[in-house]
């Protein structure tokens, strides 16, 4: 299986070791390690250069990271992306978010989300985004953009923001919060097409059940893909090997 989003900057080595060897243990052998900033994109590149078996780095700037950025911020993104680091699968985690009070205004989101669209298509890369609340407005910015490839990651919007993603070809990236049993995610699964889902952890964040409430890490990935193909109704080693096809289509550089 693949993690498609896990943030992982703050491990030291040792940590990392062990939480690479639980999730390959667990049936997890790739991980996309996610920045939230420039300081941290430098970091998940490094560490991807150290464990580059079962690594891989997205690289961006998060909207709750939008405040005080330095003038040249999207000429070090760009840098970063030019170094030829073959590692480097997306431009991540991005986007806008509506609901978070602690974010900036969504006017200081806005441009930079924007200016990281542009970024990711300059350099042939897909865009990981975050959109909470505000799901279809952020699909709608990336078709007028001409954005291709997209991932909305731990997407937990309603059924016509997924109508809308899904039709203009990007990717829903589904966490642990269906395997919360009151979670609309568990109705709102069957309609997401099964050539366009993801999985991820999001670790640190949202463990899913049995682990809810403690720190989630990459080998808990297993519990999320068990309950989606029970709630589908199909054979669980059937749904894996459709989403390592979708994650191989959705970051043609994960291999």
């Amino acid at each position: 299986m693949i993690d498609t989003h896990a943030h992982l900057y703050d491990r030291s080595d040792d940590e990392l070791k062990t939480i690479i060897a639980e999730a390959v243990n667990a049936g997890v052998g790739t991980i996309i390690n996610t920045a939230l900033s420039i300081p941290t994109a430098k970091i998940v590149i490094d560490q991807c250069g150290r464990f580059p078996q079962n690594l891989r780095a997205a690289i961006g700037i998060s909207p709750f990271d939008t405040n005080n950025l330095a003038d040249d911020w999207d000429s070090e993104l760009t840098a970063l992306c030019q170094s030829q680091n073959q590692k480097i699968v997306a431009i991540g985690e991005i986007g806008i978010d509506s609901i978070n009070p602690t974010y900036p205004p969504i006017e200081v989101q806005m441009p930079v989300f924007t200016r990281q669209l542009e970024i990711a298509m300059a350099s042939n890369l897909p865009a990981v985004i975050h959109s909470r609340g505000v799901e279809k407005r952020a699909a709608e910015i990336c078709r007028d953009i001409g954005v291709k490839k997209a991932v909305f990651h731990c997407f937990a919007g309603d059924a016509a923001s997924l109508e809308y993603i899904v039709n203009n070809g990007y990717y829903v990236s589904i966490s642990g919060i269906v395997t919360y049993k009151n979670s609309h995610l568990r109705e709102l699964i069957r309609s997401v097409p099964i050539d366009k889902m993801l999985i991820e952890t999001d670790t640190p964040y949202l463990s899913p059940t049995p682990h809810r409430g403690k720190p989630n890490r990459p080998s808990f990935l297993p519990h999320t893909a068990k309950e989606i193909a029970k709630l589908l109704n199909i054979n669980e080693p059937e749904l894996i090997a459709t989403l390592k096809k979708n994650t191989a289509a959705a970051f043609p550089n994960i291999y």
